[in-house]
């Protein structure tokens, strides 16, 4: 894998000087033919007619659509008008012109074909595709020519292979009617609860010619570290394609250029080791815990008359484990860097696109994750493995990885062949993510055991494997035998042992879906688990987002257009009964989008807030940061790039420090304090000691002060410091009509004892005035009443600003403030330029929100 990815290991690669390789090259990449060979009748007549141009990397849909052969597929009824593209059986063509290299071997390298493909050149056959998430390598010098090639690629429809599959092999339950296990394709392209039903076809990665005379096959750098000397040892594994009469080179170089270590090593049976010891290196650290400092490895591979193959890949410094000691309620959960601690707040990640040609935003979905104070994302098991430019921007940026292998939601076949898929997927994925520092965590699967356990498998399933084996045999081995230096998760969620009930607190990471499907977010507050691997809650994208997406309609719950968008089971009852308890039914389409959203943002960061003031909960993981195309869905950050309430919600409730109100006896929405008191909790994720002073005040839904008094709370670095609240506080005279206020050098928090339905919070009363302010415009809004959760949406304001509505952003969102009190919000451009116009005061107005518009007509 040669990859200098970045300008810095590109500059360090160019200050090795290295040796010329005898590596030839030539990129099939760019323009092909696309040929549709049959499919259904409602295949429109444009795309039968003749080839169509297809840009490779690229899917079927990607060259449709720039052919004007398919709608846009995000707009409307678009999804519908493509499912025939997905039935249809396809042939990717191109010519090209190649210079024999005399001596070497030549092979075409596919790095993603998707799925089902035949591919010849020159009109013989070279080689066949069955797995969308390997890279094939086929030795194809007895069919080129000098000169002028040609090459074709047939792709079966997948669905058609999906269904064979299934009447050959029999039933593999699943909650989705879609066959999609019986295939080794991204599961997710045959719908999810929260995207659509793209079924792709096409040469999806990268496609090349190599010609070579030796090559280095997969470069996997094992780092140990001793925590009583300091000292690092990098044990540099090296597989190669090669000739015996070779020999192996490592140049290790830190993290400003300068050389750090080098070794040689004669390779044996195609494998070759080098070891480098490290005196007190630079550790790499999960952001908010220290730096992330990249070392560059340089190993090259070395033959009589001089270079072969050279590889460069970035690695960090750190080690990595998961600890489980017993506690009175199991184990706890927690997952070690370099010796640390680290409690985890972090997001789940789904395929940032449906289509993968157009992921090209993954690099600011990491850094919004980071702003929002996230420290790991989990890639989850239905998408497709990492990209290195997602993998790259998580080492940038301090984010832990959490890898799925890829299995999801259903009992998986476990015949020869689909098991010799499934280790070759293993063994390439493992050794080609082996030197990246953010990778932490290696999981079997995402909700198979939950399955077995919950969803009546056993029944459908017979004497048939479920995927058992590749969860407790298959996958741990080859994890112990590639990179033993990561932990390994049989599946999430987990709870020990397959016999154990994967969904209990007692250990292992757990999943909170309860409170979503049937309760309501107040019962998050009865857990108190181990690890958290996914909870979250439902609402619309931005206002703009969906807008767009309904082609230009008003959004209406109750439109057909509007449930189309919804793919959660019974979605759109689940929001309307998560509102229920907190806010009146709402009027109309603009107080239903605001109410979804502030509801999502409540429910998830009290849940996230509640599992952080618990000492024994390792972490937790928010279903879900991002989407692959502008769905009602769990996510923080939608489709267009735009952050949802949630997101700002969960900035302030990942902080490394907070300040936190939490009830002693839970209750429900009614009375969420349960009516057993009260404790300020601080919650210190730092490696610091921290003393806080807070300021807390009952407050009159007048404004009026009915109470005030201040608390000091230390908390050492990694602890919490807790202090129960005086009665005079924890106990309201009149719970419907006042609320307490805790003020910190952190924000803000608020505690309401009763649903806002049942509270006397009046019309919001407050004053407008904006103005531009170095590059960007500052909205200052001057409370005259008590205002809860008051938001900017600036996606609402891009019409009259003329610009885009992804471009803009604000810098915060769900603010309270008493009377006279003034709250500032800044809106700027994402990409630095600046605003040059000022939006009425009417538009202002219409693009603020507050809980109290749900209760009280707007003014």
């Amino acid at each position: 894998m040669t990859r200098p990815k970045t300008a810095a290991a590109a500059a360090t690669a160019k200050a090795a000087k290295p040796a010329k390789t005898a590596k030839t090259v030539l990129d099939l990449a760019g323009q092909w033919e696309l040929i549709w060979l049959g499919g259904p009748p409602s295949t429109p007549a444009a795309a039968k007619t003749g080839p169509i141009p297809a840009t490779v990397p690229g899917e079927i849909h990607s060259a449709l659509l720039a052919a004007g052969i398919l709608p846009e597929l995000e707009v409307g009824w678009g999804e519908q008008a493509q499912v025939w593209a997905g039935r249809s059986r396809w042939i990717y063509r191109r010519e090209f012109d190649w210079t024999p290299v005399p001596g070497a071997r030549t092979e075409l390298v596919a790095d993603g074909l998707d799925t089902v493909a035949q591919v010849t050149i020159n009109g013989q056959a070279v080689g066949q595709a069955c797995d969308q998430h390997l890279v094939y390598r086929w030795d194809v010098a007895g069919v080129l020519k000098a000169g002028r090639n040609s090459i074709e690629i047939q792709f079966e429809s997948a669905w058609d292979a999906a269904l064979r599959a299934e009447r050959e092999f029999g039933p593999l339950p699943s909650p989705y009617s879609e066959p999609y296990a019986h295939l080794r394709k991204s599961a997710a392209n045959f719908g999810w609860d929260w995207g659509p039903h793209f079924v792709t076809a096409g040469i999806w990665r990268g496609i090349r010619l190599e010609a070579h005379f030796g090559r280095i096959e997969q470069v996997c750098p094992l780092i140990e570290l001793d925590a009583g000397t300091g000292q690092a040892r990098i044990e540099v594994r090296v597989r190669i394609d090669a000739a015996p009469d070779v020999r192996l080179r490592a140049h290790l170089f830190g993290p400003s250029g300068e050389p750090a270590g080098h070794g040689t090593a004669v390779p044996r049976d195609c494998e070759g080791g080098i070891v480098l010891l490290l005196e007190q290196p630079e550790l790499w650290w999960p952001h908010g815990l220290g730096a992330q400092p990249l070392y560059t490895l340089r190993t090259e591979l070395a033959g009589q008359t001089g270079s072969l193959d050279v590889s460069v890949v970035r690695l960090g410094i750190r080690s990595v484990t998961v600890t489980e000691p017993p506690d009175a309620a199991g184990a706890s959960w927690r997952i070690t860097v370099n010796g640390a601690p680290v409690k985890i707040r972090g997001y789940n990640w789904i395929p940032d696109d449906t289509l993968p040609s157009r992921e090209t935003r993954q690099a600011e979905r990491v850094a919004q994750a980071k702003l929002g104070g996230a420290n790991l994302l989990r890639i989850w098991g239905g998408g497709h493995f990492a990209s290195e430019a997602l993998l790259d921007a998580c080492d940038e940026a301090g984010l832990l990885v959490w890898h799925d292998f890829l299995f999801a939601c259903s009992a998986y076949s476990e015949d020869p062949k689909t098991e010799a898929l499934i280790v070759a997927e293993a063994e390439q994925a493992v050794a080609r993510m082996c030197s990246h520092p953010s990778l932490a965590l290696w999981c079997g699967g995402n909700e198979t055991v939950l399955g077995l356990h919950h969803w009546g498998w056993a029944d459908q399933i017979g004497q048939n494997g479920w995927g058992g084996r590749y969860y407790f045999d298959l996958l741990p081995r080859i994890v112990a035998r590639l990179d033993p230096t990561r932990p390994y998760l049989p599946n999430a969620p987990w709870s020990g042992s397959v016999e154990s009930d994967p969904e209990s607190d007692a250990r292992g990471p757990t999943s909170l879906w309860d409170e979503w499907n049937l309760l309501d977010y107040a019962h998050y507050r009865d857990h108190d688990p181990a690890f958290v691997a996914e909870m979250g809650w439902c609402a619309p994208p931005a206002w703009t987002t969906l807008r767009t997406a309904l082609d230009g309609a008003e959004p209406d719950p109750y439109a057909p257009l509007t449930s189309h968008f919804m793919r959660a089971i019974d979605g759109m009852h689940k929001l309307s009964r998560g509102l229920q308890p907190h806010f009146p039914v709402p009027l109309d389409g603009s107080a239903w989008h605001f109410a979804t959203q502030l509801v999502q943002a409540r429910a998830v960061s009290a849940g996230v807030e509640w599992l952080r003031s618990r000492e024994r909960c390792g972490g937790l993981l928010i279903w879900q940061l991002n989407d692959c195309w502008p769905a009602i869905s769990w996510s923080a950050v939608d489709y267009a790039g735009l952050e949802k309430p949630l997101w700002y919600a969960l900035r302030d409730a990942f902080a490394d420090v907070l300040v936190t109100i939490q009830p002693l006896v839970p209750g429900g929405p009614v009375d969420p304090g349960g009516g057993g008191g009260l404790e300020l909790v601080l919650v210190n994720d730092s490696l610091v000691s921290r003393l806080e002073l807070i300021r807390l005040r009952r407050i009159s839904f007048d404004g009026s002060v009915l109470a005030a008094a201040e608390f000091r709370l230390e908390a050492p670095g990694g602890r919490f410091a807790r202090l129960v609240l005086p009665h005079q506080f924890a106990v309201p005279d009149d719970p419907a009509g006042e609320f307490l206020l805790a003020d910190w050098s952190g924000g803000r928090q608020v505690w309401s004892h009763r649903p806002d339905r049942l509270t006397s919070l009046g019309a919001a009363r407050f004053g407008l005035d904006a103005r531009l302010d170095s590059g960007g415009l500052l909205v200052e809004a001057r409370a005259e009443t008590v205002i809860k959760d008051l938001c900017l949406f600036p996606d609402r304001l891009a019409d009259e600003l003329g610009v885009p509505a992804a471009v803009l952003r604000v810098d915060r969102m769900l603010a309270t403030a008493l009377p006279g009190e003034l709250v500032q919000f800044r809106v700027t451009r994402r990409d630095g330029e600046p605003l040059d116009s000022v939006p009425s005061g009417v538009s202002l107005r219409a693009a603020g929100w507050c809980a109290n518009d749900l209760l009280q007509p707007m003014p």
